[in-house]
């Protein structure tokens, strides 16, 4: 897949928490009163942090610390890429059985694999080590992963000077997983529509 196909298959912001939830719990398209009900439910925010949690890969403290309604308005806006990425992989509410009983671990992709297959998977290995060597190879790096993960040049320069990113916390680990799998989905899509 060409790179700039890439970044046309992937959302564009990220989604709201509520959003997101709605969606995970297969309630989004209810009537106001219908969501009022369901969210009303003494049990709902519960499972929300557990949905969140288990996702975002943070710990229920991180998540509470986000506000205590369901909007969870201090949420980073990262995390909230993470969310769109995850809908757009459809991989709740597949997994929300799974989620809700602790059985679900969070992708992780490290920065040097994520780069690899989007920068060099269809590459020859001369081209590789022509783009690989060029001037402009860490610029690209880095300007990928910042329109990826929705951050700040600066920070992914503080990761290290090298292809692996070493010091990239783990949280956008979970979003190159993400956004792996939401370019995976999309692909197939395009290739079963290509197909019919």
């Amino acid at each position: 897949m060409k790179y700039c196909e890439i970044f046309k298959n992937l959302p564009k912001e990220g989604l709201e928490p509520r959003q997101f939830l709605r969606y995970c719990f297969g309630i989004a398209e209810l009537s106001p009163g219908e969501l009022l009900e369901e969210e009303t439910d003494s049990q709902y925010r519960k499972k929300c942090i557990t949905v969140l949690c288990a996702v975002l890969g943070v710990q229920r403290p991180t998540v509470r610390k986000w506000g205590s309604d369901l909007n969870f308005d201090g949420i980073p806006n990262y995390s909230k890429v993470s969310l769109a990425y995850i809908q757009a992989a459809e991989i709740v509410p597949n997994q929300l059985k799974s989620i809700l009983r602790g059985e679900y671990n969070a992708p992780e992709v490290d920065a040097q694999a994520f780069l690899e297959k989007i920068l060099l998977e269809e590459l020859t290995e001369q081209q590789i080590l022509q783009t690989v060597s060029h001037a402009n190879f860490r610029t690209t790096c880095v300007k990928t992963l910042t329109q990826v993960l929705h951050i700040g040049t600066k920070s992914v320069q503080d990761w290290g000077q090298d292809m692996s990113f070493h010091k990239m916390p783990k949280i956008h680990k979970h979003t190159l997983g993400y956004a792996l799998a939401a370019i995976s989905k999309s692909s197939s899509k395009a290739w079963d529509k290509q197909a019919a």
